[in-house]
């Protein structure tokens, strides 16, 4: 484990995340989940590096943000293309996504906080704000092209609070 400081990898990260390489993992401390993202957002506010997450309340995954004050953001290569595709279309309430994946839960520098072994870099994040998209508050093109069964996101800030990259 190679620990870095954001901005750092900051291209190479906004990459995998675009490209739809990107899981987030979250545990209620019983309970863990991964869920493939491709939208998010990597930055400073607040005078803190920050990851944001988009998740929407009908996702099993949204439930364990609200029980939980960490999560991980994990950056995969490629190779694991078949586990992102089974994180992002199937369920956790349904399967154990690390036995279904062959991925590897492990523990955190900050211990509460779940990461993916397989990951090629890795952000822990400690929630700091949690809020609720509403039509009013976006643009009409935005709302009509992505919202239209009215299932919008909940943006769940988290700060960047160890990052690094794994052999």
């Amino acid at each position: 484990m190679t620990e870095f400081k954001f901005p750092e990898h900051s291209s190479e990260l906004l990459k995998s995340l675009k490209e739809g390489r990107v899981l987030l993992g979250v545990t209620d401390g019983v309970e863990r989940n991964l869920m493939t993202v491709a939208w998010g957002f990597i930055g400073y506010t607040w005078n803190r590096p920050v990851f944001i997450a988009m998740v929407r309340p009908s996702r099993y995954t949204h439930n364990f943000f609200r029980r939980s004050d960490v999560f991980s953001v994990n950056f995969m290569s490629e190779q694991w293309k078949d586990a992102l595709t089974f994180c992002g279309t199937h369920s956790g309430r349904y399967f154990d996504k690390f036995k279904e994946t062959g991925l590897t839960p492990s523990e955190g520098l900050t211990t509460s906080v779940m990461f993916v072994r397989e990951a090629d870099a890795v952000l822990e994040c400690r929630i700091v704000s949690r809020e609720a998209i509403t039509p009013l508050a976006l643009n009409e093109s935005i709302a009509s092209t992505f919202y239209g069964d009215n299932s919008y996101h909940s943006l769940v800030m988290g700060e960047i609070t160890d990052s690094y990259l794994l052999p």
